[in-house]
């Protein structure tokens, strides 16, 4: 359980810079220079799996049209999946997050293939961005 409160502060801390005008840094950029990137390595798949699709339920709907690389292509589909299954009736992250169908398949995927750790943290910062109220204990 640490490690998913130490990992999402991280996060929350990451999102909220990358939230200033004045940054300039990618995600990627600001992930490595803060430490998230080593950080999210070490966390287990299981708790980077379940801290994406949080932050995907969060950031339900923020996302339309193309997006330009891989992690913003992840992002993308996770928070229209969000949005989808909260228009179905859906009314709780937990839910979401634990629901064993294409989303949540995508989502371990991502969280389980250490080659792409980068796209998996750069999804989910992009989605932490597009939280409208932030993130919920």
């Amino acid at each position: 359980m640490f490690d998913l409160y130490m990992t999402r502060t991280a996060l929350i801390t990451t999102a909220a810079l990358l939230r200033v005008p004045a940054e300039r840094r990618t995600p990627l950029e600001l992930a490595k220079d803060g430490g998230l990137l080593e950080l999210w390595q070490h966390t287990g798949p299981e708790t980077r799996r379940t801290l994406l699709l949080q932050a995907a339920w969060e950031a339900r709907g923020a996302f339309l049209g193309e997006a330009e690389d891989d992690a913003l292509r992840y992002a993308s589909y996770l928070s229209e999946a969000a949005d989808a299954a909260a228009r179905a009736g859906m009314t709780e992250r937990a839910d979401f997050a634990h629901l064993n169908s294409p989303h949540f398949l995508v989502a371990q995927s991502l969280a389980f293939d250490r080659d792409d750790l980068e796209i998996s943290l750069v999804a989910t910062l992009t989605l932490a961005v597009h939280m409208p109220s932030g993130w919920p204990e």
